[in-house]
Parts: C-alpha cells; sequence; structure tokens
C-alpha cells in the first residue's frame, strides 16, 4: 500500500502545488486492495511456501565443507556467505521471471479481453494504479534531482559569501593590527576602553566566522553532494581554519 501524505514529506505545506498533487495521488487509496477470496489466499501462501522450500532445497545441495581441512575459517566463511547470498539472488531473479510470466496472460486479458473473467476485471484499476504510482514516482525524482541541484547551488553560493567575509575579517585584522601599535601610547583610560571593546568586538566576529564556516562544511558532508570532487568545497570542508589563522 503507497504511504500517505506525511510519510512522503514531513511538511506537506512546504511543498509547491504541483508536488502536493503528485504527492496526494501517491498516497494511500481503498481502490489499492484487491478482495481475495480464501481460495485464492490458500493458493497465493502455498505459492509462498512452495518457493521457500525450493530456497532451502537448493541451499541443502551444496556440496558440505570439511571445516579440520580449513586453515583460513574467516575466508572460507566469506566465501560461504557470498555463495548463500548468489544463490538466494538466482532463485528470486527466477521467481522474478516466472512470476512476470505468470502475471503478463491476466494482466492482457484484463486490459484488452471483453469476455475477462470477473478477477481479471478485478486487475485493471490495479494496473491503472501502478501506471500513475510510476509517472508519480518519475516526476517525484525528477524533483528531488532539482532539489539537489538547488541545494548545490546554494552552497557555492554560501561558499562565496564565505570567501568574501573571510576577506573582510582579515582587512580588520589588517586594520587591528596596524592600530595595535599605537594602543601602548594611549593614555587616555576612556580611549583605551574603546579600543579594548572594538578588539573584543573583532574576536567575536572571528568566533562567529568560524563557527559559521564549520556549520557550512558540515552541511555539506551530510548533504549527499559530492563534494570530493569539487576543489572548492573539498577545501571549504577540510581547511578547518581557527580564529588564530584568520
Amino acid at each position: 500500500m503507497a504511504p500517505g501524505p506525511r510519510e512522503l514529506n514531513g511538511s506537506p505545506a512546504q511543498l509547491e502545488p504541483n508536488e502536493r498533487a503528485l504527492v496526494e495521488l501517491a498516497s494511500s487509496d481503498p481502490r489499492d486492495d484487491l478482495s481475495l477470496r480464501e481460495k485464492e489466499l490458500v493458493i497465493l501462501q502455498l505459492y509462498d511456501h512452495i518457493y521457500e522450500q525450493q530456497l532451502e532445497e537448493a541451499l541443502l545441495l551444496q556440496d558440505p565443507v570439511d571445516v579440520s581441512s580449513i586453515d583460513d575459517v574467516d575466508a572460507e566463511l566469506a566465501k560461504a556467505e557470498r555463495e548463500l547470498l548468489e544463490a538466494r539472488a538466482t532463485h528470486s531473479l527466477r521467481r522474478k521471471a516466472i512470476e512476470s510470466v505468470l502475471t503478463a496472460e491476466p494482466s492482457i486479458q484484463s486490459i484488452y479481453s471483453a469476455h475477462a473473467s470477473s478477477t481479471e476485471r478485478a486487475l485493471l484499476p490495479l494496473i491503472n494504479r501502478r501506471d500513475v504510482l510510476s509517472l508519480v514516482y518519475e516526476n517525484l525524482a525528477r524533483i528531488n534531482t532539482s532539489c539537489l541541484e538547488k541545494l548545490s547551488n546554494a552552497e557555492v553560493n554560501n561558499i562565496q559569501a564565505i570567501s568574501e567575509n573571510r576577506d573582510l575579517v582579515r582587512s580588520l585584522l589588517e586594520l587591528t593590527t596596524r592600530g595595535k601599535s599605537g594602543k601602548q601610547e594611549i593614555e587616555d583610560p576612556k580611549l583605551r576602553e574603546e579600543v579594548e571593546a572594538l578588539e573584543k568586538d573583532n574576536r567575536q566576529r572571528r568566533d562567529g566566522y568560524v563557527t559559521m564556516k564549520r556549520m557550512i562544511s558540515a552541511a555539506i558532508v551530510a548533504s549527499g553532494v559530492d563534494w570530493a570532487s569539487d576543489e572548492t568545497l573539498l577545501k571549504l570542508v577540510l581547511d578547518d581554519e581557527s580564529t588564530d589563522e584568520i
């Protein structure tokens, strides 16, 4: 059953109208539930049971391993796990192929045949629903890609703003450094207090710059953007400057 709107997005109000429409289309619909007779349910359960038995049989038919002759137990265990996964994948692929063959004819009959059975006719709304969900998924995937691109552009803008801010801070530091030589010559207590207040404000600005830079670096890493292949993003993430290095 398809998830509801809140499961697809925690804040539907933040979505665009077309995005909300897609979420509504993908939300749960009572028509998605197929009513099956008891006999049909038993047949499906037996089919699943047969599949599990076939899988267990295939695993039991594997050649036994003489544990006493194994030198590297960990390597042999890893090999056995890999073979197990391959066996499961093979049987899963075969099952999907069989199911595709079994469902092809009823699906065709439900869509095109004028003499379809009641069960085949019941498949038609589900087939239509499947096609709608496929289109919704495709559009939502495209919207997600667009959001990632916007996020990447916003991060680039943040990088540029950080670079400009860093230049401004360095300019301020240069001015502060030039003023340090004259600080010792200030005899007026009031002027000295003003200079000290400016220096304190400058240190706070430097601390704020470093904090903001580290937060943006963490956001870039957590966003999933391939920052390692971008020289600018890589420098921003790895260049952990302290307030003394600015």
